[in-house]
């Protein structure tokens, strides 16, 4: 007889015993009552006790099985004090209705996920009196675990007899509701790869709480609480370090140990593999493993030990991704730059930018990319984890040479554009490296403003200079560092510009096109100039008139007139800059450069200013002032109206000074000139000067030459020394 017809017998028997007795002791017969009912007593407590040491699949009583499943906690855990507070509150939480409290804790791999998970859940065990179970859904593996397999487990936890266990992945579902009824279980679903996963395993009552670790979003799992899990701020990389690796270590070079976390990209998995690899060798210091990871093309090679390795958690992630997918990850780890947009992405994989937004949007939720936030221009942008871009500039691309081209073919595209609506009536110098479209609803909004959008690319920009450079496309190179020229001077960007033309001047050198040597030598030039490094500038202009004479290039042989005319009108040498000047006039005229035509006019209006002759010096500025609005030159145009207005101070028109200086300032605040805008304070302060108004004259100055100071244009800054002085003279 087994445990469960022995428990009936027990409760039949002493139920009958009670029931004879009320009937009179002769419904005994031969047999006494008290005998009777012993017999039935003991019965009973045979049955009951078989049966609490027997497997049984109803839901536990007293005796029954507790499953005590969680793993050990980490005795090293470190940071996370507001998410762990958050998860055991919410564990913690009473009068739960209408389901299983879920929380769900998302993050890249590496995060910690699991770690805060097992903490959390230790914490709030003794809420569970009646169990805790685990599963590790390996989610990210080849084979993940399935859902039926796992309900098996949390049966036979429960105490089911594993011969009762149905077959059926939804008899399972419902045989796990039923157990979990009335029971105060924690279950802690471990790396789960999406909500069809983790579904059939949630039971169906408020008593239930789970917590589920995913790399991939559950926000479509109903009533989920979400935890979304970040980096470690840097003290708690390091402190995180100190522990696995010693305190004391740590605390001699906390130089070197916040240089590691730096380079671990403060992710704990890559932090924990640094601490216990010096833990294995005290006799490294910090700084010699920080330099082994300096180099990005072995730094993963370091962060492996044991059976923790940075690089597979991430191919977990890598593998679980459709073909394209994976694609546009590799493809990805060809951009140059620190962050990228759709469009971006649409050119290395040559695909709409509707299929790049859909690629970007899965690499996001399988977390190996990171969405930034939008931009100035409306645009979201992507970046890529530290860690992971190394693994994706890991992966053979068998197309990356095309992908390149078509990357830098979409940044001419859109440079050369944005150009155009800049500086219209632009007289460019282009090479052969082929355009790659970009369309149309991407070109409206990320050029709505050229300004904004060359801002945000700026250091993309560069990036992709040196990209050019060093895989042999030397037209896109030296192109694209002419195209940023007249931004990165607008914007003061000085190094970014410096940085940019050598290596364009190296790419065009290399591909023995004095064409383009000769053009980048002109930029070169232009930038030297704005320095105040003129003898440089006219070194390199000099080399320029060399390479535009061997290739034929009359146009730029004219403009060259002007950018030297510049220079020797900043020497003092008035009758030579007039010269120059004069001649790019009538030069550039003839070659139907209308832009550099007027330039021309009104730097030969300054130098007629500058021999004391406003009264020629007037109508000139007026004339290039008409062309540039004509042109739709607003930049050009702010310009000219402080050239007129220092013309109108100097011939003693203060109020009209005034007038046109404004229109500068507002202009060019508008344009966000932050140069443009210094010289036309500076031009409001020297028209406070003449009229007597010396307090207002001076914070005129002052801000102008803050301006001055953070823009490094040393030029100014020494102007304005001399305004303020005269200023507080007067």
């Amino acid at each position: 007889m087994n445990s469960r017809a022995r428990w009936l017998v027990g409760i039949a028997s002493t139920a009958g015993a009670f029931a004879a007795a009320g009937a009179g002791w002769d419904a005994f017969g031969d047999v006494g009552p008290v005998q009777y009912a012993l017999a039935g007593i003991t019965a009973l407590a045979s049955g009951a006790l078989a049966y609490a040491q027997s497997p049984r699949s109803g839901p536990g009583g007293p005796g029954g099985p507790v499953p005590r499943e969680l793993p050990r906690d980490i005795t090293d855990f470190t940071g996370r004090d507001g998410e762990l507070d958050d998860l055991v509150g919410l564990l913690r939480r009473r009068g739960r209705s209408d389901g299983p409290l879920v929380a769900a804790i998302a993050g890249k791999g590496g995060l910690g996920k699991t770690t805060l998970a097992i903490r959390a859940a230790q914490r709030a065990a003794d809420d569970y009196p009646d169990g805790q179970l685990f599963a590790n859904l390996r989610g990210y593996d080849l084979v993940p675990a399935e859902p039926a397999v796992i309900l098996g487990h949390f049966l036979r936890a429960l105490g089911t007899d594993p011969r009762e266990i149905p077959d059926a992945l939804h008899d399972r579902e419902q045989l796990l509701r039923t157990l979990t009824a009335g029971r105060r279980l924690l279950i802690v679903l471990d790396n789960a790869n999406g909500p069809r996963q983790v579904r059939p395993l949630l039971p169906g009552t408020p008593d239930v709480a789970v917590i589920v670790t995913s790399r991939t979003p559950l926000s479509t799992i109903e009533g989920a609480h979400t935890i979304v899990l970040d980096l470690l701020e840097p003290e708690e990389a390091v402190e995180l370090l100190g522990r696995v690796a010693g305190a004391r270590r740590v605390a001699d070079d906390p130089a070197a140990a916040r240089r590691l976390v730096a380079l671990c990209g403060h992710l704990p998995l890559a932090v924990r593999i640094v601490g216990a690899r010096l833990a294995e060798r005290p006799d490294v210091p910090l700084a010699d493993l920080a330099d082994r990871l300096a180099d990005e093309r072995d730094r993963l090679d370091h962060l492996e030990i044991g059976d923790l390795d940075v690089r597979s958690t991430f191919m977990l992630s890598h593998r679980s991704l459709p073909e394209e997918q994976q694609r546009a990850f590799r493809v990805l780890g060809l951009f140059p730059g620190t962050d990228f947009t759709a469009w971006a992405l649409a050119a290395l994989m040559d695909v709409p930018l509707s299929t790049a937004e859909h690629h970007l949007d899965a690499l996001v939720s399988a977390q190996l990319l990171d969405a930034t936030g939008p931009d100035e221009t409306g645009t979201v942008r992507y970046a890529f984890h530290d860690l992971i871009r190394a693994l994706a500039r890991e992966q053979p691309e068998p197309g990356a040479a095309a992908a390149t081209e078509r990357l830098l073919g979409a940044y001419l595209t859109l440079a050369a554009t944005a150009e155009d609506r800049f500086q219209p009536g632009e007289v460019r110098k282009t090479g052969a490296h082929p355009r790659h479209p970009v369309e149309a609803r991407a070109l409206d909004r990320l050029l709505r403003d050229p300004v904004v959008w060359f801002i945000s690319e700026q250091r993309n920009i560069v990036a992709c200079v040196r990209l050019a450079t060093a895989r042999g496309f030397w037209d896109a190179a030296w192109e694209l560092t002419h195209i940023g020229a007249p931004f990165f001077e607008m914007l003061a960007a000085w190094d970014d510009w410096e940085t940019a033309v050598e290596l364009a001047l190296d790419a065009a050198r290399r591909s023995g096109d004095s064409r383009a040597e000769a053009i980048t030598l002109f930029d070169t030039g232009a930038l030297r100039r704005d320095l105040g490094r003129l003898d440089e500038a006219l070194v390199a202009y000099e080399g320029a008139r060399a390479g535009y004479t061997a290739s034929g290039d009359e146009h730029g042989l004219a403009a060259l007139l002007l950018l030297e005319g510049i220079i020797h009108r900043n020497l003092g040498d008035w009758e030579r800059a007039a010269r120059l000047l004069g001649d790019g006039v009538v030069r550039l005229g003839a070659a139907g450069d209308r832009r550099l035509a007027a330039q021309s006019r009104r730097s030969l209006a300054i130098v007629l200013g500058n021999q004391g002759r406003h009264g020629e010096a007037i109508p000139l500025f007026q004339e290039a002032l008409a062309e540039f609005q004509g042109l739709g030159d607003r930049r050009a145009e702010a310009y000219a109206w402080r050239n007129l207005a220092q013309a109108q101070l100097e011939f003693g028109e203060p109020e009209a000074s005034a007038r046109s200086f404004a229109r500068s300032l507002e202009m060019t605040q508008r344009l966000r000139d932050q140069r443009g805008e210094a010289r036309a304070l500076q031009g409001l302060g020297r028209v406070s000067v003449a009229e007597g108004a010396a307090a207002a004259a001076l914070r005129r100055f002052a801000q102008a030459r803050q301006i001055a100071e953070a823009t490094h244009d040393r030029v100014l800054t020494r102007e304005l020394d001399r305004d303020i002085a005269s200023a507080n003279r007067s």
